[in-house]
């Protein structure tokens, strides 16, 4: 089985971006850094300040199906966060199908 990797993207809630960084991506990357299953775990936020998109990469489609079950983070985030959008690509099997009803676009390699 091979990587597999998604973005999400939300819009940041009004005045909420302060809280989420400390509650949310702070501990959110410490988690990343120490999961050997995690390759790429990376935050960004628009120049606007109004949208953020977490970039991962995984070792396989399972390890990225565990994350919402090791890392609470997953939990907080409709409290900072509205979802705008989530892509997922790669070896993502049927581990991951259950992403499509909350919107997930699985992508296929050219």
């Amino acid at each position: 089985m091979g990587q597999v990797s998604w973005s999400w993207e939300a819009d940041v809630k009004e005045g909420k971006l302060a809280r989420f960084k400390k509650d949310v991506v702070v501990p959110w990357n410490i988690f990343a850094a120490a999961d050997p299953d995690t390759l790429i775990s990376r935050w960004a936020v628009d120049e606007s300040l109004a949208s953020v998109k977490v970039y991962q990469l995984f070792t396989s489609a399972k390890a990225a199906f565990e994350q919402f079950a090791v890392n609470e983070c997953w939990g907080k985030l409709d409290e900072y966060l509205e979802p705008t959008a989530m892509y997922v690509f790669g070896d993502y099997g049927k581990d991951l199908d259950f992403l499509r009803e909350h919107g997930a676009i699985f992508m296929l390699d050219l």
